[in-house]
């Protein structure tokens, strides 16, 4: 798989701005969002992906604003400088710019790559991080930097059609997965939604298709993938030739129950060997509340080679190839369904469902349901959720140690 490579932000930043330096920067990768600064206020964002949008700094009734006027290449530098003398004249007559100026001014309607670069501008910075992330990469992967989107809405997006829409995503289904189909849609819908609020735009076709109508949920609810299936899994996972990390990844979700971001995002500090135990902080829990999973044999050998491979490299125990960040669901995503493909006779699973297979299977086994509830990271129901705040641990230890024989067994 290619590796993606992302530059430092630059250090010498350009004075005033050329038409050269704009188009320098568009269509790179950055670590990291930067501004650069023209005359008079106006200045360019470079965001991650390498779009390029300019925007007006000014103060209006004693605060400081920042007024987005238009990507580049779509408005030129100097279409954008021919703004300054207008939003000055506005301010000087006591008008917010960011209120006034498009009512006065014949501007480009905005299109989605609008709608999405202020979505991920002012709204995704304000959702957790995992969150971030998530919509981070699929509305860049499958809306600003795909092929597929820049041929489809090339005009206003008020003006897209219910069918245009359907094409759209009729094609994320057939070159990636009906899930991500339906994810696609319900992120950008969000996204517009917010876009209405904020009044960039007043409505969208795409606001009246309903889910069910796109692709397919990620979850049913039903799978309970069995110990023989485990088993060939994990095999799998063995034979092949995938990036270490990719594997135990999937092995640590297998034998824990935990969900996949859980396990992602585990850090080497969130680790205790000498008490054996996995501490999933609140923040990075999806119920908000603190977990304390008893680590068996086979997780505690998984984890100490994690541990002895990255050494000094990053804090992530499973990190992505450039070691910045935790693996990301793509990658692991993807390997799954490359086991499901070479088994075909396999029924399609999916990560989730290894906690529903370990609910199940250790119940028939005879563990309590309030042991496996914690296994799983779920708090006790009822009036147990009151007076009960006991984690369980020894008998959580004794029900992961047979699970591990579970799928240990020749």
């Amino acid at each position: 798989m290619k590796k993606e490579i992302y530059l430092d932000p630059p250090s010498d930043k350009p004075s005033i701005l050329h038409t050269k330096t704009l188009d320098a920067y568009k269509n790179k990768k950055y670590k990291k969002r930067f501004d650069v600064s023209d005359h008079s206020g106006l200045g360019v964002r470079v965001f991650e992906s390498g779009q390029v949008s300019f925007h007006y700094r000014y103060r209006f009734d004693k605060k400081a604003k920042r007024l987005t006027l238009g990507k580049y290449p779509d408005l030129s530098l100097s279409e954008a400088r021919d703004y300054v003398p207008k939003i000055r004249q506005l301010i000087k007559e006591n008008k917010d710019p960011a209120i006034f100026l498009f009512d006065t001014t014949i501007v480009k309607k905005p299109d989605i790559f609008d709608c999405v670069a202020l979505f991920l501008e002012r709204r995704v910075p304000k959702l957790r991080p995992s969150t971030q992330k998530l919509y981070e990469y699929s509305l860049n992967k499958h809306v600003v930097n795909a092929n597929h989107s820049k041929k489809l809405f090339k005009k206003p997006i008020e003006e897209i059609g219910i069918q245009e829409w359907f094409t759209y995503f009729d094609y994320i289904e057939d070159h990636f997965t009906p899930i991500t189909a339906r994810d696609i849609l319900v992120r950008l819908k969000t996204c517009f939604r917010f876009c209405i609020r904020r009044g960039l735009i007043s409505g969208v076709k795409v606001l009246e298709i309903p889910p069910k109508d796109v692709g397919k949920g990620s979850e049913d609810g039903e799978r309970v993938v069995d110990i023989d299936e485990l088993k060939v899994i994990w095999k799998e996972i063995d034979r092949s030739k995938c990036y270490l990390t990719t594997g135990n990844t999937i092995k640590m979700c297998m034998l824990t129950a935990a969900r996949l971001g859980e396990v992602r995002n585990m850090e080497r500090k969130d680790i205790n060997f000498k008490k054996g135990q996995w501490i999933v902080p609140k923040e990075k829990s999806k119920t908000k509340s603190k977990i304390i999973r008893p680590l068996a044999p086979i997780a505690l050998k998984i984890l100490k080679q994690q541990f002895e491979t990255f050494d000094g490299i990053t804090d992530y125990v499973f990190p992505s190839g450039s070691y910045k960040n935790p693996i990301s669901p793509q990658t692991v995503n993807k390997f799954c369904r490359q086991i499901i493909k070479r088994k075909n006779q396999m029924e399609p699973w999916s990560i989730h469902d290894f906690r529903r297979s370990l609910s199940t299977l250790l119940t028939d086994k005879k563990v309590p349901i309030y042991v496996t509830e914690k296994m799983l990271g779920h708090s006790l129901g009822g009036i147990l959720k009151i007076y009960n705040k006991s984690t369980y641990i020894d008998e959580q230890l004794d029900a992961y140690k047979t699970w591990e024989e579970m799928l240990d067994k020749k």
